[in-house]
């Protein structure tokens, strides 16, 4: 078992392997949208790494870009075994990222739930004066 650090590492090298290859030599009209690596997670035996991405551009964008990446998955792979210095190359494997999306909305929820305070808050300062005249 690799210890945390050294995990930390092969995820942080996998994550700038793949971001290098997405911008240099995965040029298809199907990467539709702005394509980002968020993040690596690599299982503790180092066979498995879940390469996390997000699409800027629309759900059909997204939907394009996952099918290519699917498809370039086994050239990801290959690439990324090639250029790390591991016995065994971790199963590649890429999983769409929406906690960007989940923050967003959870923000929004938040910024309307201090406009509905600030409103009540308003409201009911408006009825104490009346009620003190």
């Amino acid at each position: 078992m690799a210890t945390e650090r050294r995990i930390a590492r092969i995820e942080s090298r996998i994550r700038q392997e793949v971001a290098e290859l997405f911008i240099r030599d995965l040029k298809d009209p199907r990467m539709k949208g702005l394509v980002s690596i968020t993040r690596v997670k690599v299982a503790r035996d180092l066979g498995h790494a879940r390469v996390f991405y997000t699409v800027l551009g629309s759900e059909r964008d997204r939907r394009t870009v996952a099918r290519f990446i699917e498809s370039a998955r086994k050239f990801v792979q290959a690439h990324v075994a090639s250029r790390l210095d591991l016995r065994v190359a971790p199963i590649v494997e890429f999983t769409y990222d929406d906690s960007i999306e989940k923050r967003s909305s959870v923000s929004k929820l938040i910024d309307q739930a201090i406009a509905a305070d600030k409103a009540a808050a308003k409201s009911s300062r408006r009825k104490s004066s009346d009620e003190e005249e």
